[in-house]
């Protein structure tokens, strides 16, 4: 990429954040009052990814979701808000959340925690800067999504891959956040960068949910420790969601938790806001659907009692803008907005008629009377998910939701406990929770990321429960959490000097720029001028403004380099996959603008280095938004020519001991159409001529 095109992405792209927050603090101030704050600042995230993800869906459902329209929608629509500003419906203005500061030494050790996570999430970032995104969720599902969402601006066809689990079907709020950056460069330049900014929102919302009773930073160290575990680390510079979606919960949690805390009553933008952000939750993900029910019955027991059917009435509306879309969109292409539930009790439910397919499937709950299992696969599968002291960070998370349970927490915190059960029954019953062969549930580990949102609420509950309890109890959690820091956070003996003093230098100036701004915001409230002297702030606020243009040109000089680098590196020495498709993905690096077939799950790679590939996976459609692997040799090569495809990849995903490649390499290879590019187990390419001929088959 250019570094024309680079500062004309990076101009496009800032002018449309611009947009988006214009439009999000309009709205906050009419639904919410003039607060300030974190609660401020975490409710305009929460409406500003509403406004982001509404607009995007708007202009996709018309098949208009392109970089240029959408950023002058997004313009136009800001400058209707501002002029028409104080014509846009609000509600009353939200009383000021209760807010106890904490002592000092205590917050300084809370941003420890904070700085912490952040430098180990950087090395994650830092990482996949250098070999682009390697994980497999995100090179079979999650990258795939967002660049076609941006390669076809249309949000509501289904986008079919490999036939496992269904995935079409997912639901694609954090996927549509990529794709607008891949809008913006044209490429996948900020996909790595992206799952830092919900970590830092997780983080908000956490110190949030803390707030209103002293315990901020705890909430935000124990959610710090969980969120760099090795159960989610795998977050960080990839396009996975576990933690998109667990950023909405918080936000939503921390919201019900300050405008309802002490027992008051939430008038209707507060709980707007709160389902908005509960909506945003299910429509990243399909497991989060139990908490974002628990959140907005939560609201509504909160909100006035003289407005709680209309209320109830605005929040499910805004949780539909939130999630609701792609439930809809299953409805209309499968008959049924959830299409793995085909049957409740004897009843049978529309949907595609084939099996999920993937891993084995088997749930946490089918093994609970398993004591092998337990003793064999799930004890130290939490070792290796949380540390080895898993057992103190799970009790203090239960402890944290226990102790809102309690009679005297208030509806509020008592509706975060319930959230954080039903993140626990979400995932004690998910059916890849402990996925594998019958009892070698070889999948736990990695099904602790549905876990791990549960263990989050948890922490973050534990601060606001001890808070009010005293100094000492704010400090036995504290040391806890401190003790527990080396044990949790994913710390690697694999890092070499040069990541380990980048890492320490990213949690250097975090905790150094979080201290700053506390220790300046803390004078600032103090240093109020009185009237008719010149108010000290202002030199503040002008030398904050200058700063931070000071740090935005820094940035965007060194994301030139980053993005330079980046393209030449990325899947240039792929080690994540057999040696036969990292071949091909190296041979894709090359390819441009062109139609490729392939029967391998992880497909991403195979877009290309600006993503300007279309990579379709080889399938047949059945009804009701089905989607099969071809069983014989006609129906393969009558799929590929649908496709009018310049290049097919075959491959195995997995080395095999009974062949070296897979079945239909031996349907296709004697085809007069086909010309061999490439071949190394368990893949080969082949140039397309012109179509297979069915009559050739065996």
């Amino acid at each position: 990429m250019s570094f024309s095109a680079y500062l004309a992405g990076t101009a496009g792209l800032a002018a449309g954040l611009a947009a988006v927050l214009t439009i999000a603090v309009i709205l906050r101030i009419r639904l919410l009052g003039w607060l300030g704050g974190p609660v401020a600042w975490l409710s305009t995230i929460v409406i500003g990814a509403g406004v982001a993800i509404t607009l995007a869906l708007i202009l996709g459902s018309l098949g208009l979701f392109r970089g240029w329209i959408y950023l002058g929608a997004a313009v136009g629509l800001a400058a209707a808000a501002w002029h028409w500003r104080e014509r846009i419906p609000g509600a009353d203005p939200a009383p000021e959340p209760p807010r106890f500061a904490s002592p000092a030494m205590l917050t300084t050790a809370g941003l420890l925690l904070v700085a912490l996570a952040a430098a180990v999430f950087s090395v994650g970032v830092r990482l996949k800067y250098g070999t682009g995104m390697t994980g497999f969720d995100s090179t079979w599902y999650h990258g795939p999504f967002a660049a076609g969402l941006a390669a076809s601006g249309d949000t509501f066809p289904l986008h079919f891959l490999a036939p496992q689990f269904l995935t079409w079907f997912y639901p694609q709020n954090s996927e549509l956040i990529h794709s607008l950056g891949i809008l913006g460069f044209d490429n996948d330049l900020l996909s790595p960068l992206i799952n830092f900014g919900w970590l830092a929102g997780c983080l908000l919302a956490a110190w949030c949910i803390g707030r209103p009773y002293g315990g901020a930073p705890v909430s935000a160290g124990g959610v710090a420790l969980v969120l760099v575990s090795t159960a989610m680390i795998d977050q960080a510079g990839e396009a996975r969601n576990d933690i998109v979606g667990t950023f909405f919960v918080l936000a939503a949690l921390a919201l019900l938790v300050n405008f309802g805390a002490g027992g008051r009553r939430i008038g209707l933008g507060p709980v707007l806001v709160i389902a908005l952000a509960a909506g945003l939750a299910a429509g990243t993900k399909v497991n989060f659907i139990p908490a974002t029910l628990a959140l907005m019955v939560g609201a509504l027991v909160l909100a006035e009692p003289a407005a709680r059917r209309k209320a109830g009435v605005a929040a499910v509306f805004a949780a539909l803008i939130g999630g609701g879309y792609w439930y809809v969109r299953n409805l209309l292409h499968s008959g049924n907005p959830l299409p793995w539930i085909d049957h409740i009790g004897g009843i049978e439910l529309p949907g595609p008629a084939q099996d999920v397919g993937g891993r084995g499937e088997g749930s946490v709950w089918g093994y609970l009377t398993d004591p092998t299992v337990i003793g064999d696969w799930f004890l130290p599968g939490l070792d290796d998910g949380f540390g080895p002291g898993w057992p103190i960070l799970l009790l203090a998370a239960g402890a944290g939701l226990a102790l809102c349970l309690w009679r005297g927490s208030g509806p509020a915190r008592r509706t975060g406990a319930v959230v954080g059960l039903a993140l626990v029954l979400a995932w004690l019953v998910a059916p890849t929770s402990a996925s594998g062969p019958p009892g070698e549930p070889a999948g736990f580990v990695s099904g602790l990321r549905y876990l791990a949102p549960a263990a989050v609420v948890g922490l973050a509950l534990l601060g606001s429960a001890v808070g009010p309890r005293g100094a000492g109890a704010r400090w036995l959690a504290m040391g806890l959490l401190l003790l527990l820091a080396p044990f949790t956070m994913a710390f690697s003996s694999t890092w070499g000097l040069s990541y380990w003093l980048g890492a320490l230098s990213v949690g250097a100036i975090v905790w150094v720029a979080l201290a700053g701004f506390m220790l300046a915001r803390g004078r600032a409230s103090r240093d109020r001028a009185p009237r008719g002297e010149p108010s000290r702030r202002t030199g503040l606020t002008a030398f904050g403004i200058a700063a931070a243009a000071a740090i935005l040109f820094g940035v965007v000089l060194a994301g030139q380099t980053v993005q330079r680098s980046y393209f030449e590196n990325r899947y240039a020495n792929p080690d994540f996959t057999t040696a036969g498709l990292s071949r091909a993905f190296v041979w894709a690096r090359g390819v441009e603008d062109r139609s490729i077939a392939t029967n391998a799950t992880r497909q991403y790679p195979l877009m290309g280095t600006m993503l300007a590939n279309r990579v379709e996976f080889i399938g047949e459609h059945r009804p009701a938004g089905g989607y099969v692997r071809p069983e014989t040799c006609r129906g393969f090569k009558e799929a590929v020519n649908r496709g009018e495809h310049d290049y097919a990849v075959i491959a195995l995903d997995r080395p095999s001991p009974k062949r070296p490649f897979p079945r239909e390499l031996d349907w296709i290879e004697g085809d007069p159409a086909v010309k061999p590019v490439l071949r190394v187990p368990p893949t080969a390419v082949f140039e397309l001529t012109g179509p297979l001929d069915p009559e050739l088959c065996p």
